[in-house]
């Protein structure tokens, strides 16, 4: 798969989730990528776990959160 493609579904993933409601509570920074846990807009939900690996997505991720505040 390509690096661009790569980072497209990524950020498509991001997206979508932020997009329903969801919130990023919690990260993880390794050397094989980010995990971003992020919890639904209800409480009786199911968090959720996005293993981000290309660079350009760990980089959207963070403009998003700020963006957001």
């Amino acid at each position: 798969m390509s690096e661009y493609k790569e980072f497209l579904e990524e950020k498509a993933a991001i997206d979508g989730y932020l997009e329903q409601g969801y919130r990023i509570v919690n990260v993880i920074e390794d050397l094989s990528g980010d995990q971003l846990q992020l919890a639904p807009p209800e409480a009786d939900g199911y968090p959720v776990t996005l293993h981000l690996r290309n660079a350009n997505a760990r980089k959207y991720w963070t403009s998003r959160l700020l963006a957001n505040g």
